[in-house]
């Protein structure tokens, strides 16, 4: 056990934030969480609608995601945790179709035979790779056309690439779409190859809940409503936080903010540390929620090749999640990745709705739009960092310039991707690296 006197404030109650509290205090150390929103969870927290929990943003638990599992039996919430088949789907030309088993692989109309065994060969050739750091200093272009093809990049990488990451598609590594492919393909079960995935009752913020419980039996405080002002830096030390214009005193503090957030909190720490995360720059998203009475498509996500449609993808959750979870609605996701430098972050709900729906007839002209109860726009500014290639040196260390000032966000954790199960083993990974350097605290106290 370490010494009950260290006490650390972890900046941040996201699902990173709680899980570090949560390892920490199994340590014995005094953690005090702060969170400026409502509600723990930042990107998985939650809205309220007709009495239900429900997403703000889509969220995948893998089958092969053994992290979020270890946590989800931890904090007891292991019977609320489903195991579902779903399936996916192409919308290409105008057409849906199904992308699921060998043979509708076989059978994809939008590529020939050849273009079909060059995409499968990508898929096995991801698997093969092991070396992120050779990913790292290849374009994301250039990997695909190699093993796809320029016939297959065209017709299925590059709007999906343009999709998923905007403007800065061009500049984006091979590592990006490595790690979808691996990570993916974990999900496979069998000779089927039917793609297994999880869902927790009423959402992340399910085990989020949990855990901080288990949190607060281990002695661990939150904050909520309470948006850190600066953190306090004297002598190139962190010493604690003001917060309501007050200031706390920690043993450490620990960051789990969003890089540009973070640099305007240490006005007093090294100028080029503070330039270094304020010239971070990440993926935001615009992500419409549908309410509706019926199911719109068999799929849990139907991938879009047409550039002209804006939205990434359509996620309809509750062909993972059982309806009768969320009220017996049936719940889809049309989600868009914004760049910093795209206007269409600032569009008004209502010129969102109309795009948007433009599309979407255009997609599913056989749905009744009276069953859409809701449409209801979120949004994210600090989504997904970008990491254009060449930058590797760029990715801060967790233990800062600032002595006892430590730090762990997404932009960390490459070349994974930001997704629950990268974002918990990360946040286990900074606690022991935080924890190992706990002696030093208390020698440095010794000798002052």
């Amino acid at each position: 056990m370490q010494n009950q006197a260290n006490r650390v404030a972890v900046v941040g109650g996201g699902i990173m934030g709680v899980t570090l509290a949560y390892k920490l205090a199994q340590r014995g150390l005094r953690v005090t969480v702060y969170e400026r929103g409502d509600n723990l969870g930042g990107l998985a927290s939650y809205m309220l609608y007709d009495g239900v929990r429900m997403d703000r943003f889509y969220h995948t638990i893998l089958s092969s995601d053994m992290s979020m599992q270890t946590l989800i039996e931890e904090s007891g919430v292991k019977d609320r945790l489903h195991f579902t088949a779903t399936k996916q789907g192409f919308y290409d030309n105008g057409h849906i179709y199904p992308f699921n088993t060998p043979v509708d692989f076989l059978l994809f109309p939008p590529l020939n035979l050849f273009q079909r065994f060059r995409l499968g060969l990508q898929v096995i050739f991801a698997q093969f790779e092991t070396d992120w750091e050779k990913m790292d200093t290849v374009p994301v272009e250039d990997w695909l056309v190699r093993i796809s093809g320029r016939g297959v990049f065209n017709k299925v990488w590059k709007p999906l690439l343009r999709a998923k990451f905007d403007s800065t598609a061009e500049n984006v590594p091979a590592t990006y779409i490595w790690s979808r492919l691996r990570r993916m393909m974990g999900t496979r079960e069998g000779v089927t190859s039917k793609e297994m995935m999880c869902y927790l009752e009423n959402g992340y913020y399910t085990l989020i809940e949990a855990l901080a419980q288990k949190c607060e039996a281990l002695g661990v405080t939150f904050h909520l409503r309470a948006p850190i002002e600066e953190i306090v830096i004297e002598a190139g030390r962190a010493v604690g936080v003001r917060v309501g214009g007050q200031v706390e005193a920690y043993d450490a503090v620990i960051s789990t903010l969003a890089s540009p957030i973070l640099s305007g909190l240490i006005p007093n720490a090294p100028a080029d540390f503070r330039a270094l995360l304020s010239k971070q720059q990440y993926l935001g998203v615009m992500c419409p929620m549908l309410i509706l009475k019926k199911s719109l498509m068999p799929y849990y996500v139907l991938n879009i090749t047409d550039e002209s449609i804006p939205f990434t993808a359509v996620v309809e959750t509750t062909n993972l999640i059982d309806p009768k979870h969320v009220k017996g609605y049936h719940i889809a996701y049309l989600p868009k990745y914004i760049a910093p430098d795209n206007d269409m972050a600032n569009w008004p709900d209502e010129q969102v709705k109309a795009e948007w729906m433009k599309h979407f007839r255009r997609m599913f002209p056989d749905y009744d739009e009276a069953n859409i109860i809701e449409f209801i726009v979120q949004r994210a500014k600090y989504v997904e960092p970008i990491r254009p290639m060449g930058t590797r040196h760029e990715i801060p260390p967790v233990q800062t310039p600032v002595d006892r000032l430590y730090m762990g966000n997404t932009v960390m954790i490459y070349p994974e991707l930001g997704n629950g199960e990268a974002v918990t083993r990360f946040a286990i990974r900074l606690a022991e690296q935080v924890l190992a350097t706990v002696p030093e605290w208390q020698n440095a106290e010794r000798v002052s």
